[in-house]
This record gives C-alpha cells, structure tokens and sequence, in this order.
C-alpha cells in the first residue's frame, strides 16, 4: 500500500472518530432525557391522579372510617372471648395480615395469623363509651423476597423503560451520525454519495436525505459547468487577444498608410469591444451566481431605447399596453437585451423588431429575427447552456440566452422563444409587475 493511501486511510480514521465524537454526545442526551421524562412523567402522573382522586385528607378519612368499623366490631364481642378469637382469625384470613388482640395492659390475649405482631402497621382500639377494653394489632404478613420483589419488579421495570428509551435514542442520532458521514464525503468532493435511510425511519429523516442529495447534485453540477465555463472563457480570451497582439504589431510599421492604419485601428478596437462584451458577460454571470441582484423602481422603455441605441441596430421599440414603472436591475436587463440583439444577430440575420409589451401582472419584451427560425428541439433547448455552440465559434461563450433566462428568473419572470409567422423567430422575456397600488 503507498505511503498516500495510508495517509489518505489515516485522515478518514480520524474523521470517523471525529464524527462519533460529535454525535455520541447527543445520544447520550437524548438518552439521559428520555429517563428524565419518564420518571417525570410517572411523578407528575401520580400526583395528577392523587388531586383528582381528592388527596391525601380523603384516603385518611377513608382509613380512619375502616379502622373505626372494625373498632366496633371487636368492642361488640369483646367480653366473648371465642367470638372475639374467631372475629381476629377471620380478619387475618380475609386481609392476609397477622393480629394479636391485647388487654388494656398490653398483654397479649390472642394471636391470629403465623406470629405476634412485633412492629405493627395499623392498631385498633376497641372502646365501650368512654372505657378503651384493649388494643388490637396488625401487621402485614412479612415474607422473606416480598420486598426484593417489588424492588426487582421497579427495577425492571425502569430497565425496560430505559432500553426502550435507548432504542429511540440510537434510533434519532444513528441517521444524524449518517448525514455526518455524507457531509464529509460531500466535502472531500464525493458528490454520488447520499443517505440511504432505513424502511421505518422517520419522514424528517426521509425528507432530509433526499434534500442532501439533491444538494449533491447541484454542486456537482455547478462545479461541472463551471469548469466548463471556464475552459471556454480561457479559449475565447486567448483568441482576441492573440489577434490584439497580432495588430498591435502590424500597427507598429512605419510603412502603413494612413488608410491601412485606419483598418487596423477599427479592428483592435473590435477585439477591445469583444472582449469587454464577454467580461461583462462574466459578471453578469457572477452577480447571479451569488444573488447580487439590486431591484429598484425605474423606467423600462427608457432603459430599452439605451440598450437599443447602445447596440447601434436600426429598430424602434413598439410599446403597447399601459406604461408603468416596473421594478428591474437595469444593469442585468441591460445584459439581457444585448444578449438578445447579438443572437439575432448572429443566428436571424438581425433583429428586425423590438416590442414591449405590457399586461396586467408582467411586461414583456420580445426580439424578432428574420432567420431561418426555430425547430421544435432548439425551441425545447435554446436557452440551455453552452447548445448550440458550434465549434470554433469565436466570440460566442454558449451562454448568452441561458443568461437572458436566469437573469428573468431572477427577477420573477421567465425566457421563452418561438416561431414567427411568416419565418423568423421571436425571442424574450418576462419581467413581473406590481398592482397600480403598489401591492
């Protein structure tokens, strides 16, 4: 194994344990809480139920009514001795506790049950009037495993209420500790990675997977067009500037007439134009790519009649509908227009007509051409980036009318092209408008 691959195989060993780390305590917390809230649970459910069940006043009134009663019933045969005998062994059967009856002097007269009552739970006094005859005892029937058995019934169950809290808790923060891992391929540059959640996950979880791939996705394919990008910005950039290089010697002979000199002047001054149309169609580009897009209410006809005179073509905008103010970055639907004109130019033979349209929620701007117009598939695929580019094809990036789209998305409204009738194509864009109030 080479020496990069251990280190490579080192680097994701230490990610991993990373990656355990962040998300082991969260299980644990997760964990920890889950008993909290049953132990809270069940405190808060008991005394819920002991309110509502009329307190602790209303289980001492009913205890103290019992242990009258059965006062009573010991002061009635209290001077039989076999009936009083018989009262104490049936009270030992029916309530499964041990009883000694005691005189007044606390004298064991009888015991009912397996022992005298040592340490009692509960003692009743028998009394005629105002006489008290004696006492009588009981306590509960004390068996070796009686309390380790209920100790060990509470801790089972507690125990299985833990395991069951465990579960849940591995069941939240096993997914998290995934998305962790998925992350950190997405970012050593693994894009084909995604979550694959289990059968019975949670729809959260579901929806987060498929979030993260398709996240993947689009930074993969970001990446891929802007290596693509760029390749074909180093290729147009080195064109004209070879041919700057190129005039800019012939410019350097002393011999040039005057004419000729002309020429090439007007021709570096192409190339200089050339290449400032793709820079700025690179920043364009960029303002979009990070979302720079200033909107500001201003006048749309006006800007068409610059863009339209910057252009130097010999069309007239047609305005129809109402004119309003319509809220627009003037410098990306500047770009738009040109990139309209220059397809028109270079695939339609020209624009032959500019019209601004506007209606009642949207304006929209079209450019027709007298080209060869569009079939069905470049109708479906005009705008996509980089169609339609053919080889050699200096001066022009691919991107233009994928621009005149995202630059109309970007301000709410969208591209679209179109056969003209008659021949020709028409090609524009929408942008939104506000209600006359302002809403």
């Amino acid at each position: 194994m080479s020496s990069r691959a251990t280190a490579r195989r080192a680097t994701d060993a230490v990610l991993w344990r990373r990656c355990v780390r962040a998300v082991a305590p969260l299980h644990r917390r997760i964990f920890v809480w889950f008993g909290v809230a049953i132990l809270c649970s069940g405190a808060v459910g008991f005394t819920v139920s002991w309110a509502l069940g009329g307190g602790s006043s209303e289980w001492h009134k009913i205890f103290n009514g019992g242990r009258r009663v059965l006062a009573a019933r010991f002061a009635d045969v209290w001077d039989e001795p076999a009936a009083r005998d018989a009262y104490a062994d049936e009270l030992a059967r029916e309530m499964g506790v041990d009883v000694t009856v005691r005189d007044s002097a606390g004298e064991a007269l009888y015991v009912a049950g397996d022992r005298p009552c040592a340490r009692k739970e509960w003692s009743l006094s028998p009394q005629r009037g105002d006489q008290v005859l004696g006492r009588v005892d009981l306590c509960l029937v004390r068996s070796g495993n009686r309390p380790i058995g209920l100790l060990v019934g509470l801790v089972a169950s507690l125990a299985v209420l833990w395991l069951i809290a465990h579960k849940v808790a591995r069941h939240l923060g096993r997914p998290i500790l995934e998305l962790v891992d998925v992350t950190d391929a997405i970012g050593r540059g693994d894009y084909d990675v995604a979550m694959r959640p289990r059968r019975h996950a949670p729809s959260e979880i579901i929806h987060l997977s498929g979030a993260v791939r398709e996240m993947a996705q689009r930074i993969k394919k970001q990446l891929a067009d802007q290596r693509e990008l760029l390749a074909s910005v180093s290729h147009e950039l080195r064109s004209p500037l070879a041919r700057i290089r190129l005039l800019l010697e012939l410019l350097r002979d002393d011999e040039l007439s005057d004419e000729r000199r002309l020429e090439l002047l007007a021709e570096l001054e192409h190339e200089v134009i050339e290449i400032d149309d793709l820079v700025g169609g690179l920043l364009a580009q960029s303002r979009l790519e990070f979302s720079a897009v200033s909107l500001r209410q201003s006048d749309l006809v006006e800007a068409v009649e610059r863009a339209v005179k910057r252009a130097s073509i010999a069309v007239t905008p047609e305005v129809t509908g109402a004119v309003r103010p319509v809220r627009f970055d003037a410098t990306l639907v500047a770009r738009a227009l040109a990139n309209l004109f220059d397809n028109a130019e270079k695939h339609g033979q020209g624009a032959t007509e500019l019209t601004v349209r506007f209606g009642d929620r949207a304006v929209e701007i079209e450019v027709h051409d007298r080209g060869a117009g569009l079939g069905s598939a470049d109708a479906a695929r005009i705008f996509d980036p980089f169609y339609g580019r053919a080889a050699g094809d200096h001066g022009s990036l691919g991107l233009g009318l994928s621009l005149v789209q995202r630059i109309a998305r970007a301000h709410g409204g969208d591209a679209y092209a179109r056969e003209r009738d008659g021949g020709g194509a028409t090609v524009g864009f929408t942008l939104p408008l506000t209600s006359p109030s302002g809403a």
